[in-house]
């Protein structure tokens, strides 16, 4: 086989390596609770996440963000802020009025990539359920309380973020792709001579 032809194969290969390497994998989310397209109660609502491995620790308040959004205006109900249970991550949003609600969240993960997303529920209210107060509540360790407007609400994130992951994904599968196109027409050059 000649030289140019085993290089492009060659190429292709370590290309495809590459890209499984673990070194890109991201934090996963792999179950939520309540789940996407689900139907729950008014109340104070549990919201769990489970992801792939362990979000890394971050101060409260940053990095590992969970709210509660009215998914028709996209109005963030109260601050963002989440637990961290191994791989769980968690918080409580009380609820009252019946509708859609977007379940928005922001994961870190140990290659320090920040993964975000959201997933709609909606809330019926047949209990006659009245809150005293509406959203996310958010304490920190000593009993502060996080408030909207000190922080950038979770719900004005772009949905339309490229991900370096897909760009990296994207670049390899071209990669792969130019080097078997070049190694078969290699190859046909070859046999007609």
């Amino acid at each position: 086989m000649p030289k140019l032809t085993v290089s492009a194969l060659v190429l292709s290969l370590s290309s495809v390596f590459l890209l499984g390497s673990p070194a890109l994998a991201h934090n996963e989310l792999i179950n939520s609770s309540p789940s996407a397209d689900s139907v729950v109660e008014a109340g104070p609502i549990e919201i769990r996440l489970e992801y792939g491995e362990e979000p890394i620790p971050t101060e409260f308040g940053k990095g590992n963000l969970l709210a509660i959004a009215n998914a028709e205006t996209g109005e963030q109900l109260g601050a963002a802020c989440a637990r961290i249970d191994g791989k769980t991550m968690y918080t409580t949003v009380n609820i009252q009025d019946p509708g859609k609600y977007k379940v928005l969240w922001r994961s870190a993960s140990d290659d320090g990539h920040i993964a975000s997303g959201d997933y709609l529920i909606t809330v019926e209210n047949t209990s006659g359920y009245v809150a005293d107060s509406i959203g996310n509540q958010c304490f920190d360790d000593n009993g502060v309380e996080l408030t909207l407007d000190t922080q950038e609400p979770l719900s004005v994130v772009s949905e339309n973020n490229t991900d370096q992951s897909q760009v990296l994904i994207w670049a390899g599968v071209l990669i792969v792709a130019g080097g078997a196109l070049a190694a078969v027409l290699l190859l046909k050059r070859r046999s007609k001579k």
